[in-house]
């Protein structure tokens, strides 16, 4: 079988499957051929625990985190060690069947002085393969400019009214402004499917503060709450949209990339304002390189590093461990 190692270039690949016959991950690296783990579980268990993880029970978490943990995500650690992936290295996790809906990034043992996997590797999502290395091979439109867009939607049509909304987008003006070539800010009135669309063909980069509303049965139907209706993923797709950067639930994230982006960072499920304020302050610090300049390749790590500062606050479980990345 041939593998196109670009996919690999920047870290190993893990593919997990699960059947009726078995379950196994397939790590991808970029200079040697891919090394099989068998996984210790079975489809039943993985659809079981997917089942009890969209609960979000707050006493259930840390057990299916370690059950997560110790049926699956560590030999596959242990197997990265051997191969001589070293700590603090990036990984891609390319989950397939019932394994698409659980939190690989977040496994681990919850115990003092015991590993969980985000203290060993930095961890990326991509849908397929194919998706990554066409992520890579894609090329800014011009290299010295970076035009970026935040759009933020606190009072949509017939929607819930988000207060964090207009201190995040002020937030990210004031951080972004000075450091990218133009900025546009779009809100309220201002933030309708026709405005969001006129700046995602004008920008790189995007930044969304609004509800984003995901369609599990069909990624695509997916949406984003705008002032006037709702921004579907399935038109930015169809809008033909090229070369986006990093904009800000897995399933939204996943399409998005689909339509055209690099990367996204997304989250699993809601996110409490304060978390998402705190998040965004220490991801965009850590987004612009040494030489003042946003650089998309950093976003992995810029989330990691906002996600560890939120383990040391007081807030529950479920919001330490939302937030996802996908693609480069």
């Amino acid at each position: 079988m041939q593998w196109d190692d670009k996919a690999a270039e920047d870290g190993p690949v893990i593919i997990v499957n699960a059947s009726q016959y078995r379950c196994d991950a397939l790590i991808v690296p970029s200079d040697q051929d891919p090394v099989h783990v068998p996984i210790d579980t079975t489809q039943t268990e993985v659809s079981d625990l997917s089942s009890k993880f969209q609960s979000l029970q707050e006493n259930l978490l840390v057990s299916i985190l370690r059950k997560i943990w110790h049926k699956v995500v560590v030999s596959v650690a242990q197997a990265l060690g051997v191969s001589n992936v070293r700590s603090g290295s990036r990984i891609w996790w390319c989950p397939t069947a019932e394994f698409t809906l659980l939190p690989l990034h977040a496994a681990g043992a919850y115990e003092k002085k015991r590993d969980s996997l985000s203290h060993i590797y930095i961890s990326s999502y991509t849908p397929t393969l194919a998706t990554l290395v066409r992520a890579r091979r894609q090329v800014s439109r011009d290299g010295s400019l970076q035009h970026f867009v935040v759009i933020g939607q606190g009072n949509p049509d017939g929607g819930k009214p988000l207060e964090c909304v207009a201190p995040e987008v002020a937030f990210v003006a004031k951080r972004l402004a000075p450091a990218v070539s133009s900025f546009t800010s779009l809100e309220d009135s201002d933030a309708t499917v026709k405005g969001a669309f006129d700046a995602l063909n004008r920008n790189q980069w995007l930044h969304l503060a609004c509800h984003g509303m995901p369609n599990r049965r069909r990624p695509f139907e997916s949406s984003f709450a705008m002032r006037d209706a709702p921004l579907m993923i399935k038109d930015i797709i169809r809008s033909n949209w090229h070369e986006p950067q990093v904009p800000m639930n897995r399933h939204l994230a996943t399409a998005m990339q689909f339509s055209g982006f690099r990367g996204v960072i997304g989250s699993m499920w809601s996110v409490k304002d304060e978390v998402a304020q705190e998040v965004v302050s220490t991801f965009y610090d850590n987004l612009i390189d040494d030489s003042g300049r946003l650089d998309c390749m950093r976003a992995a790590m810029a989330l990691h590093e906002a996600v560890k500062k939120l383990r040391r606050s007081d807030i529950p479980l479920e919001q330490k461990i939302v937030f996802v990345h996908i693609g480069v």
